[in-house]
C-alpha cells in the first residue's frame, strides 16, 4: 500500500461512487423515470468502463502488480475518467429522448438517439443519479492525472507479465483477430443487421442502435482479442500459447453467444415484422470463427 498516493485513494472512491450512480435513475422524461441504462447506454457502459479501469489500477498498485509503470497507469485511468466525464456532461446538455429514427439506422444518424446539438434536444428532468456519476467521473479523471504526476508514480516500475513460454502471432491467432474483427464490422458497423416494417414502412438497422449492451460487448471482446495478438505477435503474451487460444475462444464464444442470442430473439418486441439480414449471420459466421481458431491454437500448442 505504500504506492497509494492520495489521489489514487480518490481514484478509488470515484469509482465507488460511478459504479453507485449507474444503479439509480438518471432521467425524468415525460413524467417517468429513466435509469443509468435507458436511453443512453453506451454512456453508462463508458462509466463502468472507467470505473473498471480505476478499480484496477487501484488494487494492482496496491499488491505491486501494475503492468505499467506508475505515471503511465494513473494518465491511462485519468484520460479513461476524462472521456466518461466527457460523454456524460454532453448527455446532460442533451438527452437522448424524443429522436426520430433514420431510415437506415446505423452508427451515425441526425437525431438525438445518435448526437444533436444541446438546443435540439427534448427536454428532461436531471437528477441526482447523473450528477453522482458526472461526480464520480470527475474524481476519477482529476485523480489519475494527478497521482501520475507524484513522485510515488514516477518511482513505479511496471511488472512484467509476460509468459515465459512464448509462440508470436501463430496462423490461428492471426484468424481469430481476423474473426473478431469481422464480427465487430458485419454486426455493428454500416452493414444491415435487422429490417422492421412499421407504420412509416421498412427501417434498416445496424445492430448498433437497437443492441448497445451487445455491441459493446463484442468491440469489448474485438479490441481484447487483437490485443491479445498484438502482444503475441510481440512475444510478449501474458499467457502460454495454449492458455491464450482457450482465452480467446472464450471470449470470442461469449460475444458470439450474444450475436445469436440477438437472432433468435430480436429486440423490437412484438411490434411489426422483423426480418434478419445476411450480414447478421456473417457476423455470427465471423464470431464463430474466432472461436474454433482460438480451439485450434489450444489444442495445436497445449503442452
Amino acid at each position: 500500500m505504500q504506492r497509494i498516493t492520495i489521489w489514487l485513494w480518490l481514484v478509488f472512491a470515484g469509482a465507488v461512487v460511478q459504479l453507485a450512480a449507474l444503479t439509480t435513475d438518471f432521467y425524468i422524461y415525460e413524467g417517468e423515470e429513466q435509469s443509468a441504462w435507458m436511453g443512453i447506454p453506451t454512456t453508462s457502459e463508458l462509466v463502468l468502463f472507467s470505473a473498471g479501469i480505476a478499480l484496477a489500477a487501484f488494487l494492482l498498485t496496491a499488491a505491486g502488480r501494475a503492468p505499467l509503470n506508475g505515471r503511465t497507469l494513473g494518465r491511462l485511468v485519468g484520460a479513461a475518467g476524462l472521456i466518461a466525464t466527457l460523454q456524460l456532461a454532453y448527455r446532460m446538455v442533451a438527452p437522448p429522448f424524443g429522436g426520430r429514427v433514420p431510415e437506415h439506422a446505423t452508427i451515425l444518424g441526425d437525431s438525438c438517439l445518435f448526437w444533436c446539438l444541446p438546443s435540439q434536444a427534448e427536454p428532461a428532468q436531471l437528477l441526482a443519479g447523473i450528477w453522482a456519476g458526472l461526480l464520480g467521473c470527475l474524481a476519477v479523471a482529476v485523480g489519475g492525472f494527478l497521482h501520475s504526476a507524484t513522485a510515488v508514480a514516477r518511482n513505479t516500475p511496471a511488472v512484467s507479465w509476460t509468459a515465459p513460454e512464448q509462440a508470436g502471432a501463430t496462423p490461428w491467432l492471426k484468424l481469430a483477430a481476423l474473426g473478431a474483427g469481422g464480427q465487430l464490422v458485419f454486426g455493428f458497423t454500416f452493414f444491415t443487421f435487422f429490417r422492421t416494417m412499421g407504420p412509416r414502412g421498412e427501417t434498416t438497422w445496424s445492430g448498433w442502435l437497437p443492441m448497445p449492451h451487445t455491441a459493446s460487448m463484442v468491440l469489448a471482446v474485438t479490441a481484447a482479442i487483437l490485443l491479445l495478438v498484438w502482444l503475441a505477435a510481440q512475444k510478449r503474451a501474458p499467457l502460454r500459447p495454449a492458455a491464450m487460444g482457450a482465452l480467446v475462444a472464450v471470449l470470442a464464444g461469449l460475444a458470439s453467444a450474444r450475436v445469436a442470442f440477438r437472432i433468435i430473439a430480436p429486440p423490437f418486441g412484438s411490434t411489426g415484422q422483423t426480418d434478419i439480414a445476411p450480414a447478421a449471420y456473417l457476423a455470427l459466421l465471423s464470431g464463430l470463427v474466432a472461436v474454433g481458431a482460438g480451439i485450434m491454437q489450444g489444442r495445436g500448442l497445449r503442452t
